[in-house]
């Protein structure tokens, strides 16, 4: 499975290219057949390859599922550094929180004020937070209304995590991340859009140094 991502990745495997016959793909790649018949049933699960009844089986990229299976393949091999990370988030999180401001109902509002009281629990009994950090963010995502956006939040989220896990092991940061939520939702309680923006952007580059750059938690 992971030979079919990392060579649609590498742009061996196009959009629209036809596989080889099985026989074929299991000299390749040097495995059984069966092997290589459950590696495409994957891949059809996964939106990155389609099969067409008297024609084959043809690669897929460029749908929703496609997308983001290959973004968490990509994220999830351990290659991605921490700052290369932070930049996915400084693109992604100041706009997911915009649209949130613009579009989120009482209920997601009630959901993200719930999630702020537990982050408060797991603090206070002397845990990270990582847990309620992590549905936050999440349920910002939700609270856009955007299913595209969701399903990105949802394909990267377990790489956010870590970034989230490792930066709240420094001493202070847990609360100074939860201060930071709260000014978040009060901008998507009053729908200030450029406020949610900017009270993110805010929050992503406070928490960075001591991420990246661990000397500079002092300054922080």
């Amino acid at each position: 499975m992971e030979l079919f991502h990392a060579q649609i990745q590498q742009g061996i495997l196009v959009h629209g290219a036809k596989l080889p016959a099985e026989r074929v793909l299991a000299e390749r790649f040097k495995v059984s057949r069966s092997s290589v018949r459950e590696a495409i049933r994957t891949l059809e699960f996964q939106g990155l390859a389609v099969s067409k009844h008297g024609s084959g089986t043809f690669i897929n990229t460029q749908s929703l599922d496609a997308v983001t299976t290959l973004m968490t393949s990509s994220l999830g091999d351990g290659d991605a550094e921490l700052h290369d990370i932070f930049e996915v988030r400084h693109l992604l999180e100041p706009q997911l929180a915009a649209l949130a401001a613009e579009r989120a109902t009482d209920e997601d509002v009630e959901r993200l004020s719930s999630i702020l009281v537990e982050q408060q629990r797991q603090i206070m009994e002397g845990e990270t937070g990582v847990d309620a950090d992590t549905e936050f963010h999440f349920a910002l995502a939700t609270a856009t209304h955007n299913l595209a956006l969701v399903k990105v939040v949802s394909a990267v989220e377990d790489v956010l995590r870590q970034s989230r896990d490792q930066t709240l092991q420094q001493p202070g940061r847990s609360q100074r991340s939860l201060e930071s939520h709260r000014q978040i939702l009060v901008m998507v309680q009053t729908g200030d859009h450029l406020g949610a923006r900017s009270a993110m952007e805010h929050h992503l580059t406070a928490v960075e140094p001591s991420a990246v750059y661990p000397s500079a938690i002092g300054n922080n």
